[in-house]
């Protein structure tokens, strides 16, 4: 038996449970998972998966601790700012279950290394968020075969679901759902929408749920029968609702048997955070005057660097072109501004709407690509 008496008496609950014996604790301490992510869904889903006596869990995240993460973020505290997210999540785990084996990943999920990640476990949950990540996550899991539990959250709602679909096995992948890759300002992200953090806690526990259930073969569920893929829960948090819908295979297309040379991530944002920077020591310089259109609650999360000024404009301020004119009559005439915003969509859209206004009064306006978040 590979369990100590220690574990044993750790998860002697679970071994009351219907269905739920020795064997099915050893499978769980036996199992490999990856995580992608140690943010909102990532901390409640690594939590619960510890808690439970998952033996081995890689956590890949190159992020640092930030103060405005710990609302959602559980595994962190005041004083983890500033250092490494899966340093901090590693050391939480093994308070939890002092036998666990973490595997901390200091980096972002990419090409490179995607691959590899995944064909050495057993299981990979991803609580990314952007576009680029679950993408290239759902690729290399079709591509390696391994079962993948995919979740996302925005303000009060969420969705979590189970993809497996790979060699010798035509089960039902991310790409039947949605089979383009959606641009990366087509939605806004929690900082710019907010996020209920009981939320994400929720959705990342209905993560973990689903993993131990496959893992353990409990419930009714296991890795090859049961639930089938292409199940997915969607969660509102108020009026509190849940639905579940069952995705089918699309026949049309092919499996995926080989990465894109790109997702977008950090490649395209490279340009768009120089020419950020650019314009931003322009404000700084005084040559470039700067308007934020964000709410104010956003200028706690983040602004420009320190003297860097801006004229605030909320959009929620804005209840007609007049409101706008008056605005830009604030500014001499022939000034260059920058519109900024925190990803660049809705300072882009405010561009577009306003041009006339502002060659009216005599101004130019460029849109802050990649919004302050790019900075």
């Amino acid at each position: 038996m590979s369990l100590t008496d220690c574990e044993l008496r750790r998860t002697a609950r679970h071994l009351s449970l219907p269905g739920f014996g020795i064997h099915q604790q050893e499978k769980l301490h036996d199992s490999h998972l990856l995580v992608i992510g140690a943010g909102g869904l990532g901390c409640p889903a690594l939590q619960s998966l510890a808690a439970a006596g998952i033996g081995t869990i890689t956590v890949i995240d190159d992020d640092t601790v930030d103060i405005t993460n710990i609302h959602r973020q559980i595994l962190f505290g005041a004083d983890d700012v500033g250092q490494l997210k899966v340093e901090v999540a590693a050391r939480r785990l093994k308070q939890l279950q002092p036998g666990i084996n973490v595997r901390a990943v200091a980096q972002r999920l990419t090409v490179d290394n995607a691959l590899e990640l995944l064909s050495s476990a057993d299981m990979v949950l991803d609580g990314s968020d952007s576009f680029s990540t679950k993408y290239l996550a759902a690729d290399a899991a079709e591509i390696t075969g391994v079962p993948l539990i995919w979740a996302t959250v925005l303000q009060y709602h969420g969705d979590v679901a189970y993809f497996r679909s790979g060699p010798g096995f035509r089960g039902v992948g991310l790409r039947d759902l949605f089979p383009v890759q959606p641009d990366a300002d087509s939605v806004p992200d929690c900082a710019e929408a907010g996020v209920l953090g009981a939320t994400t806690a929720t959705m990342g526990a209905l993560m973990a749920t689903q993993a131990i259930g496959l893992l353990a073969g409990i419930g009714g569920v296991n890795s090859t029968g049961g639930i089938a893929p292409g199940y997915l829960l969607s969660y509102d948090a108020f009026p509190p609702r849940s639905r579940v819908f069952h995705i089918g295979a699309d026949p049309q297309r092919q499996l995926r048997t080989r990465l894109e040379p790109d997702y977008g991530g950090q490649a395209c944002a490279a340009p768009a955070g120089l020419n950020a920077r650019v314009l931003v020591e322009a404000v700084r310089g005084g040559d470039v005057l700067a308007l934020d259109i964000r709410e104010p609650h956003e200028h706690l999360l983040a602004d420009l660097p320190a003297g860097a000024h801006s004229v605030k404009l909320p959009l929620s301020d804005i209840d007609s072109r007049e409101r706008v004119r008056s605005c830009f009559a604030g500014f001499p005439h022939g000034a260059q501004v920058l519109v900024y915003c925190a990803s660049g969509k809705r300072s882009a859209a405010f561009v577009e709407e306003y041009t006339d206004l502002a060659t009216s009064a005599g101004l130019s306006l460029t849109s802050l690509p990649g919004g302050v978040n790019a900075l």
